[in-house]
């Protein structure tokens, strides 16, 4: 690589007016160029190239999920210590052996056996939310549909009353902001609105817990307070942080897979009749759509040595930012990456993560995406954008619209 091809990545914020209009067209640019590369304004390493991704998720003795001190030390200030004390807690945050730790003990709740029991309930949730589209034709879907969905259902596995729901939803998305975003760009205020959400959180869920711990219920939050294996059990602090990650994870990401999904029915439709004539390919479509638009757009980790990776020495402690984004339109891994296709057969996307910090919750999330498409195709006969001005969301990492009308036409 030579010098001049650096240049641009080196010094150019990455996070400018190119990279919101159309990240996609930016990670081809430095995929091809320079697929590991310093980016001076960030003080990070950008990879781009789905191996390279691939390799610093399978490596964790090497790359090192706990962020939080490149937090703590770029955020100083003594009001925020315990913003980044719950945040350390969190299963994503911690390497082994804590990692396997925590994660064996809230394994079960998430396993295969568990999700598919929730069929039901989601099937019922879907049918109340396009209730009203069956007799008027139209929905703002992400507002009335993908956002109420996962909450309400993740909501209902934990343990949340249904009268506090539209609050949770409100503290999760401020402290998905300061999870997925401190060690790349955020502001005072985003953390500040982080500190504030979390701080009322946690005392939220507290006292539910001090609640399951006399009157335990058949859901989630009374299970993690049972939880133990071989002796070991979560602490108080370490319940109310998973807890909290549970909630997170289960929410917003699951919000951004529905919204592309109905995007890509409304402007496809091909891609309708597709999944119409065989529903059995509308688990290939939900696939096709996280390699295609991830929810996650990057993630970051901290090298505990110095390490090379794709020709470029990576310091011990330098910040390392993969690009699940690019990972997933690398054209050495997919024919034709930037165009949605249900015929790619088995993909091996990198959207869930890979290696020990894959996601916990992929299961649940692939069960909604799968029920909400197939409902909406049972329920529909046709599905359209009403408007094409959508814009763009506020999380720079969730990346998603801002809106997404669409007119249904009722079977």
């Amino acid at each position: 690589m030579t010098l001049p091809d650096r240049l641009p990545a080196l010094f150019k914020p990455l996070f400018d007016q190119d990279y919101l209009t159309d990240p996609y067209a930016v990670y081809d640019t430095l995929r091809t160029a320079t697929p590991v590369v310093w980016n001076e304004p960030l003080n990070a390493w950008i990879v781009t190239r789905a191996d390279d991704v691939r390799h610093v998720f399978q490596t964790p003795t090497v790359f090192s999920s706990n962020r939080v001190p490149l937090g703590r030390a770029r955020f100083p200030q003594p009001e925020l210590t315990p913003l980044f004390d719950m945040v350390e807690l969190l299963m994503l945050q911690r390497d082994d052996p804590q990692h396997t730790r925590l994660r064996r003990l809230v394994a079960k709740a998430f396993g295969k056996t568990a999700i598919a029991s929730y069929s039901g309930m989601i099937c019922d949730r879907i049918d109340a939310l396009t209730a009203s589209a069956r007799d008027s034709g139209d929905i703002e879907f992400l507002h009335d549909f993908a956002v109420p969905l996962p909450v309400l259902v993740i909501s209902e596995i934990v343990g949340i009353p249904a009268k506090d729901r539209e609050q949770v939803k409100a503290w999760c998305d401020a402290f998905s902001f300061v999870a997925l975003n401190f060690y790349a760009r955020i502001t005072d205020e985003q953390l500040t609105n982080g500190l504030t959400a979390i701080t009322t959180f946690r005392a939220y869920l507290a006292d539910l817990v001090e609640d399951r711990r006399h009157s335990p219920r058949d859901d989630l939050l009374s299970a993690l307070v049972a939880a133990e294996e071989d002796g070991d059990r979560l602490s108080f602090d370490e319940l109310l942080a998973n807890t909290i990650l549970l909630l997170n994870a289960g929410n917003e990401t699951t919000t951004v897979l529905l919204t592309h999904l109905a995007y890509q029915l409304a402007t496809s439709p091909d891609v309708q009749t597709r999944l119409r004539a065989d529903p059995t390919l509308i688990a290939e479509a939900v696939e096709e759509s996280l390699r295609h638009r991830p929810p996650v757009q990057f993630l970051g980790r901290i090298a505990t040595q110095t390490t090379d990776l794709a020709g470029q020495t990576i310091a011990k402690g330098d910040l390392v930012l993969i690009f699940l984004g690019a990972a997933g339109r690398d054209p050495d891994l997919f024919t034709d990456p930037n165009a949605f296709s249900i015929d790619r057969g088995k993909i091996h996307h990198l959207s869930f993560g890979s290696g020990p910090h894959v996601c916990a919750g992929l299961q649940l999330a692939r069960l909604e995406a799968v029920e909400t498409v197939t409902r909406l195709l049972q329920t529909f006969s046709d599905i359209r954008l009403a408007n094409t001005d959508l814009g763009i969301g506020p999380n720079l990492n969730l990346r998603n619209f801002a809106r997404l009308p669409l007119t249904l036409t009722p079977k």
